[in-house]
């Protein structure tokens, strides 16, 4: 059986473009913060040469506040073409990009995909050379956005994810490297990873973006069962390792039904060993609606106490290009004298615009919380806006 994937990006079938009303109103918007983006991801390569890396690096902040043509988005994407390029081997190794297209997106994809898919060749080079690295099964997402909080305030958002085997380890391991929230990502409890409204445990609402590398195992089975076992560290504020550990099984219960469970040991340095634990119903009612109930808990030896999440959501296709999902959690924690201290609703739209892999996702996020026993519960409101740019092809590799 082909388990779909719940993520409703990937549920969308296949991809229109948008009017060109819709496309000069969102594609302004889209351009300033990925052109930014891409900048930044000078960065994060390890094999920068000396020269581009004492060049004086062009600032986002003035992007933004400078009117942009589109000859001159193209301009801007010239230079950073005219930065020396990461050293690769004298073989091309497949990540090279090449577009006769002249349209400041579909340069942008295709700077960004080669920049970090060098990236993912440098570190299979790291365990030696005798097999090319040519980037076939490279993917990837970049997406950039905010949130509005009434209580938190602003929280921009930059998320980027790339996944690669490795051919000079026989591709055996896979490489991972991701600007994510660590401690979901550690601890496996990430819920619809990437999303704009994501809602998970509540120790993860001052979980910070880090930049996370590491190498993983994932056992090939036919039913998605089987181990994943993962090894990296956090790279800023100091090299910081974890490893993982992961048993995955799937039970398919009917033609349009399954349950999947995961069970997961982790340990980060400074928080020691957890158990984090897993279990989600998918129901599929037609082509069009999905149904997921979802539910985590996870204990870790810093908080010394259980954490608990449960949702049930709702994905449906307005047509096979747009589409909407509605949820319902709640959240809390073993130790809170308040049985349930918070709740809430979120509802979410997607829908592709300019190309097929590029999405705009807006969303709402209603909750109610409080503290103390006898206390009335506190209303707020969350806003967001996401564009997100895909890299190869995610989502099919990811089902």
């Amino acid at each position: 059986m082909q388990i779909p994937s719940s993520n409703l990006t990937s549920d969308l079938g296949a991809r229109h473009r948008p009017s060109p009303m819709t496309q000069k109103a969102h594609g302004e918007i889209a351009r300033r913060s990925l052109i930014a983006v891409v900048i930044s991801l000078q960065c994060i390569s390890p094999c920068w040469s000396a020269e581009a890396a004492q060049a004086k690096p062009l600032k986002a902040t003035e992007l933004a506040e400078t009117p942009i043509e589109l000859d001159d988005t193209t301009r801007k994407i010239d230079e950073l073409d005219e930065l020396e390029e990461p050293l690769e081997s004298k073989e091309d190794n497949g990540c090279k990009q090449r577009t006769e297209s002249r349209v400041w997106v579909d340069r942008l994809r295709a700077d960004t995909h080669t920049r970090l898919c060098n990236t993912a060749s440098w570190v299979d080079g790291l365990f030696g050379d005798e097999q090319p690295f040519k980037g076939e099964n490279f993917r990837g997402k970049v997406a950039v956005g905010f949130r509005h909080d009434e209580i938190e305030g602003i929280d921009p958002r930059v998320r980027i994810r790339i996944r690669t085997d490795l051919p000079n380890m026989d591709n055996r391991l896979n490489a991972f490297v991701g600007r994510v929230e660590e401690d979901s990502y550690i601890s496996n409890t990430e819920v619809s990873e990437d999303r704009l409204n994501n809602v998970g445990l509540r120790s993860t609402n001052d979980d910070d973006s880090e930049w996370l590398v590491g190498l993983g195992y994932r056992s090939p089975t036919r039913d998605s069962s089987g181990w994943d076992f993962s090894v990296g560290a956090k790279l800023s504020g100091g090299l910081s390792p974890y490893s993982r550990l992961t048993y995955r099984q799937v039970f398919q219960t009917g033609e349009d039904q399954f349950w999947k469970t995961e069970q997961t040991g982790f340990w980060r340095k400074q928080d020691g060993f957890g158990v984090s634990s897993n279990v989600d119903y998918t129901r599929m009612f037609g082509e069009k609606d999905i149904m997921v109930l979802n539910g985590s808990v996870k204990y870790t030896e810093e908080a010394e106490q259980w954490e608990w999440f449960t949702d049930a959501t709702w994905h449906h296709s307005i047509t096979d290009k747009r589409g909407v999902s509605s949820s319902v959690y709640a959240r809390g924690e073993e130790e809170n004298p308040v049985s349930l201290p918070e709740y809430g609703v979120t509802f979410t739209y997607i829908q592709p615009i300019m190309r097929d892999w590029v999405f705009i996702e807006t969303g709402v996020d209603f909750r109610w919380e409080r503290e103390y026993p006898g206390q009335s519960y506190q209303g707020a409101i969350n806003l967001g806006i996401q564009f997100e740019m895909l890299l190869g092809d995610y989502y099919r590799r990811r089902r």
